[in-house]
């Protein structure tokens, strides 16, 4: 087909596999493994740190005739398992827990523990997460909610209007819930013990971790820690200026005890033990309303993924809501009866009218997050059912005009609105026996809400943003949506959506996930499209292309691991 016209309504790729390595590793060779790496790692963020990046410039999008080059990131193969996670060293440690028979869960969970502390400025204790997790023995899917919830002292109107105390300070804190998810993800699915997956980033206690460029971006966006005693003691120099990228560092010491004390005790201490009764002792100097009983009372869920058929067999598992895999769900339903293949983007007329048509899903899955919030206080069954009916795809395509666009949300549907949410990090992880794991993990804004406690050291959240508010409308006029208005024990809309898709025999085809706040859940969607269209996924990033990826990806021959190179991610594996 060829485009004459379209009206608008107002209203590098480099492939290295890895060599042989022994099948089990010795604790102390991984640690010297790992202290080598910070070193390493140093003089290459020293490097970094020199280089003029011009983060602050805006260019305009590239002219569509020329493709963008291949970014910079390594495209990584493997026979056996892999781990993508936003830090090097958090991908060594999760490939360790593999070689030594740990489970897919207890490599993402081991990675979870050095990714919260060497990109603090996204994840951590103080935080949240969604889980899904693919058992191939049972040929089954799983989801972990442990998304934080708003404190039972919180109200509707808390904020007054108020956009300051939503977004940073003690009031913006929702109860957090990614210990005692982990927790529960451990004891459903864990084989290694729970001390074994926390010691290897005790070790960054002893020896430090460097400031990757994403932790010193994440630094320089949230100037206001230069007031908290533990941050600035890590990050702020005798001048007063944040230590450069490449800087090795060490963690608070009173977070160091933490998770030591975690290890020894436990998930659950940081909900009704030793660990509680100091974070709630903390949280109270501050302001906060969270109580020992919002921590005791706590609970993640372990439930059914959303199950979305795909073509050639495929099959999608992603989080109900209140994350987003809804709305990837309802995306990858629309554009799955276009059935896109490579030719769909030979040609400059081909490729506009396939962005033409993937941007006009987007946008009428949106209009359907208008709707969407927490299950449990909701009836979103109907809705749920609608959405991942092929049936209601097919109906939702027929209203795409290949020649027109509309710039009226009302036109897709969406009358309300929600708050876009912020920052993540995500880990991917494909196990020795083909299970599967795809998590992401947020406490929202850069540095959360902006300190850490004083006697646990932990960066708190600041997820309450993410509630909508009564009487406050976006630039465009939209009023709130109440589906997503704030109400005790409620967790808040997130864009979060770890996915993994199956294959018709079973196996883990392709684990993903992003960081990058709201524009998560269509990168994700992008990235499937593109890679599912070639039936062959090269597992491409692209400069200046959707949000930061991690993923795998798998087929008869091998793992193809790739983490976005803007992030200073990677993927570690076993052969």
């Amino acid at each position: 087909m060829t485009i004459q016209s379209m009206t608008v309504t107002e209203a590098r790729n480099s492939t290295r596999s890895c060599c042989e390595r022994p099948k089990k590793v010795k604790t102390k060779l991984v640690i010297g493994g790992l202290v080598c790496l910070v070193l390493l790692s140093a003089l290459g963020g020293f490097l970094i740190g020199r280089a003029d990046y011009r983060n602050s410039r805006f260019y305009e999008p590239p002219d569509p005739v020329d493709p963008l080059p291949p970014s910079p990131s390594w495209l990584h193969v493997f026979k056996r398992a892999a781990v993508c996670t936003d830090a090097p060293p958090c991908s060594d440690i999760g490939r360790h827990i593999l070689s030594i028979n740990g489970s897919a869960v207890d490599a993402t969970l081991a990675a979870m523990f050095c990714n919260g502390l060497l990109n603090q400025q996204s994840m951590g204790l103080g935080g949240g997460f969604f889980m899904t997790v693919y058992i191939k023995e049972e040929e089954k899917a799983y989801t972990v909610i442990a998304r934080e919830t708003a404190p039972s002292a919180a109200t509707q109107d808390m904020f007054h209007g108020n956009f300051d105390k939503s977004h940073h300070g003690p009031l913006s804190v929702g109860v957090p819930g990614e210990l005692r998810g982990m927790w529960a993800a451990h004891q459903r699915w864990g084989k290694l013990p729970w001390p074994t997956l926390i010691k290897p980033t005790l070790e960054f206690c002893k020896y430090g971790y460097t400031i990757s460029k994403a932790m010193y971006d994440g630094l320089s966006s949230a100037p206001y820690i230069k007031n908290d005693l533990h941050l600035s003691k890590t990050y702020v120099n005798e001048d007063g200026v944040f230590r450069k990228a490449g800087t090795i560092v060490k963690p608070s010491e009173d977070l160091c005890r933490t998770l030591e004390r975690i290890a020894l005790n436990g998930g659950d201490d940081l909900y009704n033990g030793s660990v509680a009764r100091d974070l709630v002792k903390d949280l109270k100097e501050v302001g906060s309303i969270i109580t020992a009983q919002d921590l005791r009372n706590y609970q993640p869920k372990i439930t059914e993924p959303l199950v979305v058929p795909l073509r050639d067999g495929d099959t999608l598992f992603t989080p109900p809501p209140p994350s987003s895999g809804l709305i990837l769900a309802n995306i990858l339903n629309i554009l799955n009866g276009y059935n896109y293949t490579a030719d769909n983007i030979k040609g400059i007329n081909n490729t506009v009218l396939t962005y033409h048509q993937i941007i006009e899903a987007f946008k009428y899955a949106y209009s359907t997050r208008t709707r969407l919030g927490d299950a449990d206080f909701l009836d979103l069954e109907e809705l749920i059912r609608n959405v991942t009916d092929p049936e209601y795809g097919t109906e939702t395509r027929l209203k795409i005009n290949d020649k027109s666009t509309n710039n009226s949300a009302e036109y897709y549907g969406a009358t309300l609105y929600n708050p876009p949410d912020s920052g993540t990090a995500h880990i991917s992880v494909i196990g020795y026996n083909g299970d599967a794991v795809s998590m992401t993990s947020s406490i929202n804004y850069y540095f959360g809400a902006g300190f850490s406690t004083s006697r646990t050291g932990i960066v708190m959240n600041n997820v309450m943003d993410d509630f909508s508010s009564p009487g406050i409308t976006n630039y465009f006029g939209i009023k709130p949506s109440p589906a997503n208005f704030i109400a005790p024990h409620k967790r808040p809309l997130s864009s979060m959506s770890p996915s993994i898709i199956v294959d018709r025999n079973g196996n883990a085809k392709l684990v993903i996930g992003a960081s990058g706040g709201t524009k998560i859940t269509t990168a994700v969607a992008l990235d499937i499209v593109n890679g599912l269209r070639a039936k062959g996924h090269s597992m491409e990033r692209y400069r200046d292309r959707g949000t930061i990826i991690c993923a795998l990806f798998r087929n008869k021959t091998a793992i193809y691991g790739n983490a976005d190179f803007r992030k200073g991610g990677d993927v570690s594996g076993m052969d």
